[in-house]
């Protein structure tokens, strides 16, 4: 029956038939000092293979988080908007804007409530000392108004529909999700119409006019 022993360098115990410590290498009796750097070798190779492991699995963690969290400019500004309705759902289809009147007061560009719950999809402009701006507004499918500049910019049309979960560019056909403008298909995916933040006070939504303004087209 073998007994144990111990290594004289590190203290590792060891079989009685071990020639080099399986912990630090060190040669116990008479072993080459080829074996002694093939132990060592082994031993270095798998703790590299190890942290390259654990180093690869954390970047494509952070890649996934990244990518999965980080908003878009669309995203953000939709999920501060207010919501004004439980849920919204449109027919597949041909859904067109219905034109409603704004004004412009106190340094606001003002809706009717009423008109965008009515109607659900709706174009006014704002007019501006040197330059009139289309804008529009709709209801998502999570009862939230989403405020915007009525223009695929990269086709200047101005002219939209839905259809079922869909925005719809009339000239283009470039597509957008309503929930929050993400490109679908299309030539102009990257150029929704820009939402505009907006909020609800009493039964009026509200935009700052400045906002409207100071905006510029981004092609």
């Amino acid at each position: 029956m073998s007994s144990n022993k111990f290594c004289t360098n590190c203290g590792q115990k060891l079989n009685s038939e071990s020639k080099f410590c399986n912990n630090c290498g060190n040669q116990i009796d008479g072993g080459s000092s080829v074996k002694k750097d093939k132990v060592l070798g082994n031993a270095s190779s798998s703790k590299f293979k190890w942290v390259n492991m654990v180093v690869a699995v954390l970047f494509f963690g952070v890649i996934f988080i990244y990518f999965t969290t980080t908003k878009t400019k669309e995203e953000k500004v939709i999920s501060n908007q207010p919501q004004i309705m439980e849920s919204n759902s449109y027919p597949i289809g041909n859904f067109t804007m219905k034109p409603i009147n704004a004004a412009t007061q106190d340094g606001n560009v003002i809706i009717s409530l009423d008109d965008v719950k009515q109607n659900k999809f709706v174009s006014f402009t704002y007019q501006g000392q040197n330059s009139a701006v289309p804008l529009l507004a709709y209801i998502n499918e999570d009862g939230q108004v989403v405020t915007a500049v009525r223009m695929c910019e990269p086709c200047n049309s101005e002219s939209f529909h839905i259809n079922g979960d869909e925005l719809v560019c009339d000239a283009c056909g470039t597509t957008w999700e309503i929930n929050n403008l993400n490109a679908i298909s299309g030539s102009c995916g990257k150029y929704p119409p820009d939402p505009l933040p907006s909020k609800l006070v009493d039964d009026k939504i509200i935009i700052a006019e400045s906002a409207i303004a100071n905006w510029s087209r981004r092609v």
